[in-house]
């Protein structure tokens, strides 16, 4: 995420726009991909484009459409729709967590992870996107933020490696 996505995602944030707003907004921009091009377009005048602002958009999310297309960055804009759920859930005190597996996790296995990562972290919930990667061989990889705990096979074996072949301690 670019450090303009992430400012105008905490202004969204910040300005209550409905996320509901957002969704609508989103949809709009992914279903005609021709507006898209024509918010990004330098030649398509200013004015023209805060027209079509106006007259497609939910009245809540218009004049941030027009303020992103005013700075030039309207390329920006499905970035700033990713970089503002990432940071709302972050203000509503929800983790998100990648666990990349060689064999499913059971949902009481998921319960004590959650559990882990919110006394770790200090937060209320936790949100798993789950990812099977056969080549691990076996266990599993969590990662949170900067965290990553790796208790794969795979990991074991190239920590192995690297102790045994005067590489970093493990």
């Amino acid at each position: 995420m670019t450090q303009t996505a992430g400012n105008y995602a905490k202004a969204l944030f910040e300005l209550s726009v409905p996320e509901q707003a957002l969704l609508e907004t989103e949809k709009l921009l992914k279903a005609e991909s021709r507006l898209m091009e024509a918010l990004k377009n330098p030649t398509v005048s200013l004015t023209e484009k805060e027209r079509v602002a106006d007259r497609i958009f939910p009245e809540e999310t218009r004049s941030f459409i027009k303020t992103v297309c005013r700075h030039g960055h309207a390329g920006l804009l499905f970035e700033i729709f990713d970089a503002y759920r990432a940071y709302a859930k972050e203000q509503r005190g929800i983790l998100r967590a990648v666990l990349t597996y060689v064999t499913p996790p059971t949902e009481e296995q998921l319960r004590g992870l959650s559990e882990f990562l919110k006394r770790r972290f200090g937060k209320r919930e936790v949100e798993f996107e789950l990812t099977e990667d056969k080549t691990l061989l076996g266990g599993f990889v969590l990662r949170a933020g900067a965290f990553e705990y790796d208790r794969s096979l795979r990991g074991s074996y190239r920590r192995l490696s690297n102790y045994l072949y005067g590489g970093e301690r493990a």
